[in-house]
């Protein structure tokens, strides 16, 4: 009788233990996504992609309003200066000064690797879907990352949300940095591609990852992007994200 006692009282808090740690991996990336995301911001990016042969350089204006409406427009190089991506919601759309015009784009292409040549996709730029609020969590423990005590999180997408990757573990930091790394996963392949906080600064009043590494192919390649400028734009909302917007504005 006793014995029996004991392992009800054990499943109990083991299954309420379960519980807590799942609520509260869910507040810890519910904070991470707001410092890392923001409202509504505008930003100044360079990203350099180093190859064997060659370096890849680019310079970007991006805006954004949560993970859902964002507009990237590409200021560097010259050869590429002009061309911009929309996001509005689940719609996007891309502009090449060549052509003129206005293309809408199938959403696949948001979850396509090797944007303009760098290790980043589209998603990781117009918006990825919310670790806290589109993935069920499981919490893994705490690690250290990049020399940072991390709250280990493992991300898998809920029925519908489309994302790339079967799972993406996250390591979020124990303190006020918001996540530090974060591991996009295939079943089948491994590690498909991998985000690392390298430097962290105050920004606009916000605390925030500055400079951010894009690793592909088990690391063999990488991209840098460092944040130049970052400013709060609380008077943007979904109606600015338009593809007259994208046709408007200018580099």
């Amino acid at each position: 009788m006793k014995n029996t006692a004991l392992r009800l009282l054990v499943l109990v808090l083991l299954t309420s233990g379960t519980k807590l740690m799942g609520q509260n991996a869910g507040e810890i990336l519910a904070k991470a996504e707001k410092n890392a995301i923001g409202a509504s911001s505008y930003s100044e990016l360079s990203m350099t992609a180093k190859r064997a042969r060659y370096t890849r350089e680019l310079e970007l204006k991006t805006w954004n309003h949560g993970n859902k409406y964002a507009l990237i427009v590409i200021t560097g190089p010259e050869r590429d200066r002009g061309t911009r991506y929309l996001r509005a919601d689940k719609q996007m759309y891309s502009y090449v000064p060549r052509s003129g015009k206005v293309v809408k784009l199938p959403q696949s292409m948001l979850m396509a690797g090797g944007f303009m040549g760098t290790d980043a996709s589209l998603d990781n730029l117009l918006g990825q879907a919310s670790l806290a609020k589109d993935f069920s969590h499981q919490y893994l423990g705490t690690e250290t990352v990049n020399g940072l005590l991390c709250h280990k999180i493992k991300c898998s997408p809920k029925p519908g949300i489309p994302v790339a990757a079967d799972a993406v573990v996250a390591w979020v930091h124990t303190g006020d940095k918001g996540w530090v790394r974060l591991s996009f996963q295939s079943n089948r392949s491994g590690e498909i591609q991998r985000m690392d906080a390298l430097e962290f600064a105050r920004m606009d009043g916000i605390y925030m990852p500055v400079k951010l590494q894009f690793s592909t192919l088990g690391g063999k390649q990488s991209t840098l992007m460092t944040i130049k400028n970052y400013k709060r734009q609380p008077q943007l909302s979904p109606a600015w994200f338009t593809p007259e917007r994208l046709e408007q504005t200018q580099p």
